[in-house]
């Protein structure tokens, strides 16, 4: 008999702004995305990704249909610890201005033409996801 795993959920914001998807960088993990895990507690799902967005860049989003999922495994000295089952949302940009929380070192924003200059650790699968499906539509 196989034993359940045990794994976290959590939930990531494609932030569209003028073509372009707001990326995060991550000292330990690399490119990362905004959002994060669903906390106990949390029963509407996009109320927490919106307040996982304003913690981590304090901006204000409209939050899509979600496109994508995938799993991470965080190394044992991040600050987050285990497995994560991530859930991808399509979102748009409604307001203000990005100031990053203490979780991220640097930001930027990137478009189709430019995304394939991010490393291709963290979340990159995901991301070429997005793009790959931006491109269809």
């Amino acid at each position: 008999m196989i034993n359940d795993q045990l794994l976290f959920v959590g939930q990531k914001a494609f932030i569209d702004k003028d073509g372009e998807i707001l990326i995060l960088i991550d000292p330990k993990l690399g490119i990362d995305l905004p959002g994060g895990k669903i906390k106990e507690g949390e029963a509407d799902l996009i109320e927490s990704l919106k307040r996982e967005v304003r913690e981590e860049t304090k901006l204000e989003i409209e939050i899509e249909d979600p496109f994508i999922t995938w799993m991470i495994e965080f190394p044992p000295d991040h600050r987050n610890q285990g497995k994560v089952f991530l859930v991808g949302y399509k979102c748009k940009y409604f307001s203000g201005e990005v100031i990053l929380s203490d979780e991220h070192s640097d930001y930027k924003w990137v478009n189709k033409n430019n995304y394939l200059k991010l490393s291709k650790d963290g979340h990159f699968k995901a991301i070429e996801k997005y793009f790959s499906l931006t491109e269809n539509s």
